[in-house]
């Protein structure tokens, strides 16, 4: 693992699903591709847009992301539609940064922007186009995979990361989402991201995980 992608359909999405990890491998190079933006067309306001900004330049400082990307479709309007689209934009970074490995939002999340990204990025992992991919994981962000009730699939992890010694700095880096933060039962509450933590550590045998399906893996 040398070169690491973080797919986000919003910011926030990567430090729910993969923070722990994000924060684990940070003197790798690593890319965060970011697919939708806070716009008026989404309901946003002029003061909410320029806060978020913010918010996800200081994020990238924390992380130490070598190269940070928006694709800047418009939340909550990823749709067949503009799907032809978002491959192309998808496809032309992959191709620039040329992961080895790639961490992505659960294909069945509840919000329909996780759904298209990650369906999106199923056009892009083959091996005779995209040879230097070797890894794709998919993660879980609260409020959205585990509040899944219609769709059949639910998550289910096969592959766990200890973040024992990251998890510390996962929920910091998140408090900078400060908008996003409520307190218990609230799914994006600091309790729930350590609870899950917890959860998915009793699962692996380490204090502290986070979980991961493994969609794709070449061997060599």
């Amino acid at each position: 693992m040398k070169k690491i992608m973080f797919i986000a359909p919003h910011p926030d999405d990567e430090i729910l699903g993969c923070g722990g990890v994000m924060h684990k491998f940070r003197n790798k190079k690593s890319c965060w591709m970011i697919i939708t933006k806070m716009s008026k067309k989404s309901g946003y306001n002029e003061k909410q847009i320029k806060k978020r900004n913010k918010e996800i330049n200081k994020v990238s400082k924390s992380l130490q992301i070598n190269s940070l990307v928006n694709l800047e479709f418009d939340a909550s309007f990823l749709n067949k539609g503009n799907l032809k689209e978002l491959i192309s934009k998808m496809s032309s970074n992959i191709k620039k940064f040329k992961p080895d490995t790639i961490f992505a939002p659960y294909l069945h999340d509840a919000h329909s922007d996780h759904f298209f990204s990650t369906y999106a990025l199923n056009h892009i992992l083959k091996s005779f186009r995209y040879p230097f991919i070797n890894k794709c994981y998919l993660y879980e962000t609260l409020s959205e995979t585990n509040q899944n009730f219609v769709k059949k699939q639910k998550f289910s992890p096969n592959v766990y990361f200890d973040i024992s010694k990251n998890l510390n700095n996962k929920l910091k880096t998140f408090k900078i989402y400060n908008s996003e933060i409520k307190k218990h039962p609230f799914p994006r509450s600091i309790s729930s991201i350590k609870s899950l933590a917890i959860l998915r550590g009793s699962e692996s045998g380490f204090r502290y995980a986070e979980s991961f399906q493994l969609l794709f893996e070449k061997k060599k």
